[in-house]
This record gives structure tokens, C-alpha cells and sequence, in this order.
């Protein structure tokens, strides 16, 4: 599994390997604050962003993971993406009932004790929504969200937001700085996950959950030349005729990056399609993709839910499939003037559907052709539509989006010759 890389690291690294040195040759990270105290006690996470102003200049952004040494404002380091003064009033209100609570529960005999817990609990839980409503987010394309909203559609671990990456790309895109190179390393005494002076990708568990709403595409690896994003269902690869479908991946992609090609898509998935996707930032580049994707030499597979019973551990497919002219975009099968397409399937299990004990089978699909709906069309016709399906199924009122998810793909770099391959769990 590769770590995740949202911006290209080399530059990035360059100067933070100046600013660690830095901290061992003047023995301090900031003016009051000495680098031995972290070699001694608790290392951190530190990240440089490097970006362009709108005149071309080469600015160098810092910033820490969370606090340092109980500081959030550190002088020559970005701020938090919070009001400060805002949130020590939150805490100092809070913790004054916390800290008393406590002082009861330590010396209570009584079966009211676990009152009290219970109530301590409710107490630390208020201030932390009202601590995460301070936290806002300036993105790529100008706009704001606030950590509340994101909280609202998932679930979100505290301290989410207060990571390097989160800090360094809400500061730049709030000065209407350009991101170029990022890069994040440990400085300090070992932990059990993290060494002194190594290079650490955005975390997982809280990073990859704010940085798709600040970027507006989840990025997974990105270089010079190719980048691979999981695409989000209910969004076009390209935009189309319509005003709705302006905001499409390749509009996004070029929001973020001004200086890839207009038409960066190396392929596409239909709208109510999530998964890997693959683009490309140069002409070069996106042909070397697109012929490989022509020559059928790029390995995909899809994870679908069907809504029924698959009997057979796998199978083929085979059914040639055309445009229904009179009712576009819908597919059909047509063994005269269809296009051959041919289809793999896998059966992973059966699952129930723990609202009305429905069955479903769990599937992975490996496409042999490339047709328009190839797999939609297969699975409806030879086995049974997928989950969430509008075209050729349906959508139940509590089924938001189409069970079908692009979670695996391989493919050769088109300058390194490297073979890349690519691993995406589906979201159902």
C-alpha cells in the first residue's frame, strides 16, 4: 500500500532538513524555546509548505502538529486554523467545573460517584463541540468549511484539523498563496510509531478526513507527472453541457493545480461511480496513460453490492453492448451491432441488509473491455442490478449513492517505467 502524497515532497524536504538542522545548531525551535526539551522529553511533527505568490515569489511556510510545549501561536510558525483567544476562554470555562467535578469524584464514598461521572462526561463533551466549532478552513477554490459541517456527514477524531498539512494549506490558500512541494518530518525523542528526523506522510486517521474538503479531491499520490485521486460518487469526471455539471474532477484538479493541462482525465467513471482515478498534469504524460488504457494493459477492478443472491463463485460475461440512440445514455445489449464486452466476476460473499434482511452479494469486477456502463449493463442482465443503480436498477429513498467503487488499478508510469499499482476499499 502506498502512503498517500498530496503535493510533490522533494523541495519541501529540502527545507525542512534546514529547519531541523536549525533547531541542533542554535538549540532552539523558536526564541524561548529550546529544541533539547523535545530530544528529551516528547518529539513532534513539523511540516514546510512551499508556495508562490501571485508574482511568482517562492514563500516558505512552517507549522507544528497541534501545540507546542502548550503554545498554539509560535513565532516564524503558521497559526491554527481557530481562534486562540476563543478557545482559552472555552477552556478556562470549562475547566473550572471539570477540575471541581474531578475534586468530587476523588473523594465521594457514595453511589452518587458514577452522577458525577456521568456528568463530568457531559461536560467535557460540550466543550469539545463548541472547541471544534472554531475550527474553519479556508480551500483551493476560495470558500470556507467549517470542521462542524464535515462532523455532520461523518465521523471526525478529535484533533482533527491540527495536523501540519490541515494548518499549512488553510494559511496559504487564506493569503491566496499558491502550494507547491509539502513535507512533514519528526523532530525529537522516539515514539512508538515515529522516529527523530524521518519523513511522515498526512495521517490517515484525521488528515485524509479534512484534506478532500480543503483540496475538494481526495488525493492519494501525485508527482510531477501523474496524480490518483478516489473520486467521490455524484460528481462527473468532465464537465457537461449543463450548468450543474461545470464542477466536475478536471475542473477541480485544475483549481488546484493552475499549471496541468486542461483536459487532465487519463480515463473516466461515471458520475455515480467512486474509485481511483487516474489523471495526468502534461500532454506527454496523459497520451502514454491513455494508450495503455487503449491497449487494454491497465489492470481495474471494481468491489459492487447487487441486490440479490449470487449462486456462482464466478463467471464471464460475455454480451456486446451499444447506445440506445433513442434513449441516451442508456446502454444495451445488441449481439448485431453491439461492441463486444466482456466481463470477469468474482464473488466476495452475501450480506444482509440489516433494515429489512434483504440479501445482497458482495462482487469484485474486473472489466476485459472498457464499454460505457459495462458493468452496470452485465450486472443487470446476467446477474442482478447493482445497489443504488438510477439507470438500470433503482435507488431506494435511504440509499444515497450507487453501490460501485473503482478499488484497484495498476498501471506503468509513463516517465519512471515504474509499475504503479493502487489499492481503494469501498466506502459500503
Amino acid at each position: 500500500m502506498r502512503e498517500r502524497i498530496i503535493f510533490e515532497t522533494e523541495l519541501a524536504k529540502k527545507y525542512l532538513n534546514k529547519l531541523f538542522d536549525e533547531f541542533d545548531k542554535t538549540k532552539q525551535i523558536a526564541p524561548g524555546i529550546p529544541s533539547e526539551k523535545l530530544l528529551k522529553e516528547k518529539g513532534i511533527m513539523f511540516g514546510v509548505l512551499v508556495c508562490e505568490d501571485e508574482f511568482k515569489n517562492q514563500i516558505i511556510l512552517k507549522a507544528f502538529s497541534s501545540q507546542l510545549f502548550s503554545k498554539y501561536i509560535v513565532e516564524g510558525f503558521v497559526p491554527p486554523a481557530l481562534d486562540v483567544n476563543k478557545f482559552n476562554e472555552i477552556v478556562y470555562k470549562y475547566d473550572i467545573k471539570i477540575k471541581q467535578l474531578t475534586n468530587e469524584i476523588e473523594n465521594c464514598q457514595s453511589f452518587s460517584k458514577e452522577k458525577l461521572i456521568e456528568e463530568r462526561k457531559k461536560l467535557s463533551n460540550e466543550a469539545l463541540i463548541k472547541i471544534q466549532d472554531l475550527y474553519y478552513f479556508h480551500t483551493c477554490d476560495k470558500k470556507i468549511v467549517k470542521l462542524t459541517d464535515i462532523k455532520k456527514k461523518q465521523f471526525v477524531p478529535t484533533g482533527t484539523g491540527e495536523c501540519c498539512a490541515p494548518k499549512l494549506l488553510n494559511y496559504a490558500y487564506k493569503h491566496s498563496l499558491l502550494p507547491i512541494s509539502l513535507a512533514e518530518g519528526f523532530y525529537g525523542k522516539d515514539s512508538e510509531t515515529k522516529r527523530h528526523l524521518n519523513y511522515y506522510p498526512p495521517c490517515e486517521e484525521k488528515c485524509s478526513i479534512i484534506l478532500p474538503h480543503i483540496l475538494k479531491l481526495d488525493i492519494i499520490y501525485v508527482d510531477k507527472y501523474i496524480c490518483v485521486i478516489n473520486k467521490q460518487p455524484n460528481i462527473t469526471t468532465i464537465a457537461g453541457k449543463s450548468e450543474e455539471l461545470k464542477d466536475c474532477i478536471t475542473s477541480r484538479f485544475k483549481t488546484l493545480f493552475p499549471k496541468a493541462i486542461e483536459q487532465s482525465s487519463t480515463h473516466r467513471l461515471d458520475m455515480d461511480t467512486s474509485g481511483l482515478l487516474v489523471l495526468a498534469f502534461d500532454k506527454e504524460s496523459h497520451k502514454n496513460i491513455s494508450i495503455q488504457f487503449q491497449n487494454r494493459e491497465v489492470k481495474k477492478e471494481y468491489t459492487a453490492l447487487l441486490r440479490g443472491v449470487v449462486q456462482n463463485d464466478e463467471g464471464i460475461i460475455d454480451l456486446p453492448i451499444r447506445l440506445d440512440v433513442e434513449n441516451r445514455p442508456y446502454q444495451i445489449v445488441d449481439f448485431d451491432k453491439g461492441k463486444k464486452a466482456v466481463t470477469h466476476y468474482k464473488r466476495v460473499r452475501v450480506e444482509k441488509n440489516i433494515n429489512d434482511n434483504s440479501l445482497y452479494t458482495r462482487i469484485i469486477f474486473t472489466p476485459l473491455t472498457g464499454r460505457t456502463h459495462q458493468l452496470r449493463v452485465h450486472s443487470k442482465e446476467k446477474l442482478f442490478p447493482i445497489i443504488g443503480d438510477r439507470l438500470y436498477g433503482e435507488r431506494k429513498k435511504d440509499e444515497k449513492r450507487m453501490c460501485l467503487h473503482a478499488s484497484y488499478i495498476c498501471f506503468t508510469h509513463p516517465i519512471t517505467k515504474e509499475k504503479m499499482e493502487f489499492f481503494s476499499n469501498a466506502p459500503f
